[in-house]
């Protein structure tokens, strides 16, 4: 169980991802919230705020499903109720979070096995595709991927729509950005951008830019976007 926010303690960046993720968070004032984060292609910026309480579980690409019960493409860019998705199990299970908060953890995983366990057994046999297909496409093109796997290049295409929200291409973007992000305090310039898969810097500094709204160097200096209300 994860976070994926960087905060200064006056921005938080909800940084680009093609993981969907269930959080669970209780406010100062009492109100609290159970909701599903879709896979997102671009970060956005939030105020800062304390909140007290934050379960964050991260599902890998391809392990949505078993989360949504719907196609991930419907959730992508979107934050949603988990009760819009699951419908009164998601009531009892806030309710049951907010009774002993404390063991919101063990409560959450309890719940997901549950939901786990009852999936068809085709879900868990696409899973295991979609999640060799996401290791392979690090280093290799669609077409060679899907003739690896035995698979046609739309069957795949359908998969990751379906299972994880992105294509291919924009989930091989979205993990471009964040080994940018990971590595860009120790690294910088061509040799950076050519080990991540960049044709060169400017490459890199332009998918960048869009993705993060603003230059790698700004980003990296602290110089965000404001906080937009969420």
């Amino acid at each position: 169980m994860t976070t994926d926010m960087l905060d200064d303690r006056r921005t938080q960046t909800r940084m680009p991802d093609g993981a969907t993720s269930l959080i669970f968070c209780l406010l100062p004032d009492g109100e609290s919230h159970l909701v599903v984060l879709g896979p997102r292609t671009r970060a956005s910026y939030y105020p800062g705020k304390d909140v007290p309480l934050t379960v964050t579980v991260r599902f890998r690409p391809g392990s949505a499903r078993l989360l949504t019960g719907v196609p991930v493409s419907e959730i992508v860019g979107r934050t949603l109720p988990l009760s819009d998705l699951w419908g009164p199990p998601a009531t009892r299970l806030h309710h049951d979070l907010l009774a002993d908060p404390t063991h919101a953890s063990h409560r959450i995983e309890q719940a997901l096995r549950e939901r786990l366990a009852a999936q068809p057994k085709v879900v868990a046999s696409s899973r295991a595709l979609v999640s060799a297909a996401t290791l392979m496409l690090a280093s290799e093109r669609v077409q060679d991927t899907a003739r690896k796997l035995s698979v046609s290049e739309r069957h795949l295409r359908n998969l990751f729509t379906d299972m994880i929200g992105l294509s291919p291409k924009q989930l091989a973007r979205v993990n471009r950005i964040r080994t940018v992000l990971s590595r860009a305090e120790r690294e910088r310039g061509t040799r950076l951008a050519t080990d991540i898969g960049y044709y060169d810097q400017s490459h890199m500094g332009a998918e960048f830019r869009s993705a993060m709204g603003v230059p790698l160097g700004a980003f990296m200096a602290g110089q965000l976007p404001p906080g937009e209300c969420c």
